[in-house]
């Protein structure tokens, strides 16, 4: 369908008339009228087709999405959302469609024999005998118990991030401390710089609060530091919100100098960073945060989802002194706590080692299905790190990425086009993220590299 095709019947009704057009939305979409990844009008176009003012699209767009049933953004496009692929996925207990191998989504990889389940038992085991029920049952302090605040110090200070126990927030993971973050350093309607091409999932927090999004080129070495200080000097936003090891989607870790250098500038122009560390542990030792060359504005965020489990939805957030009160108020107010027995065993992860082990495991699966990935992709144009979980592939001047996307989906393999990681009113390259630790076995892996490099290759 075309982005000017549909025009809604709007019944009736006394109500707003924003509600008349999410009403009219759902209704064609459970019709058939419109198709999941069908297109949808311009906020502008839609308004002058029905006679009614920008910000009502605007509005009835906004709570489409949030019913889901619509993604994407403003300057970008409008598409029907594919929420039956969605709901299979993700229903609890449901089979898994092993007809389609899916490179969309960012997992940590699965490591042959699980070795996480039988350590999470044993400790689980352990808590019960040692620890007092009630307490990790009960109602807790805000920021997280010591002990938990204690071992998210350490596990920070992996990174070489200087991290004492009262610099750390428990979080429910990192976007729940993504959350927590920018309620304390943004409000409605503010403004958050990023990388030009930044993660869905800090998206989707910055379109629910909601912020807008701003884009700032990047290259190899990592964010442009004359870009944000001039951003900085023209006033577009007083937070910057940036992922310097393995970004996503484009795969790149910023130099040590070019860490350095946007901590300089954001220090300077009193602009408060949020780092977000989720893969930071990724490529070893040796990859200091951005946030410690300007500890006093930087807001650190890493968990265990992306490298231990994904079901263990504990974060840990590193704070500016000045900032932890207010932090501890988020908390509150979201969620009045971290778990304390999820916290309890990921802490005790990180004290016994067992964190630490699994993280080996899951580096070394990467580098297996990187390696994996070389051999089946020869000659075709990707960005990759060996310690990543995915790449940043150029399909060549054949394609346009959506039309490969397209194409891949109909041959049994999901995978994810750029404008989807488009900040703002940025432009979209024509490049596709695939992520190599969704499949659940090599052979599965396999199976959607080949077919996404034949149809590459095939132009």
């Amino acid at each position: 369908m075309s982005d000017d095709s549909w025009e809604p019947q709007l019944a009736p009704s006394a109500g707003p008339r924003y509600a008349a057009i999410v009403q009219a939305l759902a209704g064609d979409i459970e019709a058939g009228l419109l198709k999941a990844g069908d297109r949808l009008p311009t906020h502008r176009a839609l308004a002058d087709a029905l006679g009614v003012s920008l910000g009502t699209v605007t509005r009835a767009y906004t709570e489409a999405r949030r019913q889901g049933l619509i993604e994407g953004e403003v300057g970008r496009g409008t598409f029907v959302r594919d929420r039956e692929r969605e709901d299979t996925r993700w229903a609890l207990g449901a089979a898994p469609d092993r007809s389609v191998v899916d490179l969309s989504l960012l997992f940590a990889p699965p490591i042959e024999g699980s070795p996480a389940a039988e350590p999470l038992r044993r400790g689980l085991e352990e808590i019960a005998s040692r620890v007092d029920l009630d307490e990790a049952l009960g109602y807790q302090a805000h920021a997280g118990a010591r002990r938990h605040r204690e071992a998210g110090a350490a596990w920070i200070r992996r990174t070489g991030l200087e991290t004492d126990e009262g610099d750390v927030i428990v979080t429910a993971g990192a976007q729940h401390a993504m959350t927590c973050v920018l309620s304390v350093v943004a409000r409605p309607g503010d403004v958050v710089m990023t990388e030009a091409l930044t993660a869905p999932g800090f998206k989707d927090i910055a379109s629910w609060m909601p912020l807008r999004t701003h884009g700032l080129p990047s290259d190899d070495a990592g964010l442009l530091p004359m870009a944000f200080d001039a951003a900085c000097r023209l006033g577009v936003s007083r937070v910057l919100y940036t992922m310097p090891v393995l970004h996503n989607p484009t795969t790149v870790t910023a130099t040590l100098e070019r860490r350095q250098e946007i901590a300089e500038i954001a220090a300077r122009h009193g602009v408060a960073v949020i780092e977000d560390g989720a893969l930071g542990l990724l490529p070893g030792d040796g990859v200091t945060p951005l946030s410690s060359f300007a500890p006093d504005s930087c807001y650190y965020i890493t968990s265990l989802s992306k490298t231990v489990a994904a079901g263990l939805r504990v974060g840990f957030v590193r704070v500016p002194a000045s900032a932890i009160g207010q932090m501890e108020d988020a908390v509150r107010a979201t969620m009045w706590m971290a778990s304390p027995l999820m916290a309890e065993a990921a802490s005790s992860w990180i004290r016994d080692g067992t964190a630490e082990r699994v993280l080996a495991a899951r580096r070394r699966a990467a580098s297996d299905r990187q390696e994996l990935a070389r051999e089946v992709l020869a000659g075709i144009s990707y960005a990759a790190d060996p310690a990543g979980y995915h790449l940043w592939l150029d399909p060549g001047s054949a394609w346009q990425a959506e039309s490969l996307v397209r194409a891949a989906r109909s041959a049994g393999v999901a995978i994810t086009p750029a404008d989807v990681f488009v900040s703002g009113r940025g432009h979209a390259p024509s490049r596709v993220r695939l992520s190599l630790t969704s499949p659940r076995d090599r052979e599965e892996l396999e199976r959607g590299l080949r077919i996404v490099g034949d149809l590459v290759r095939s132009g």
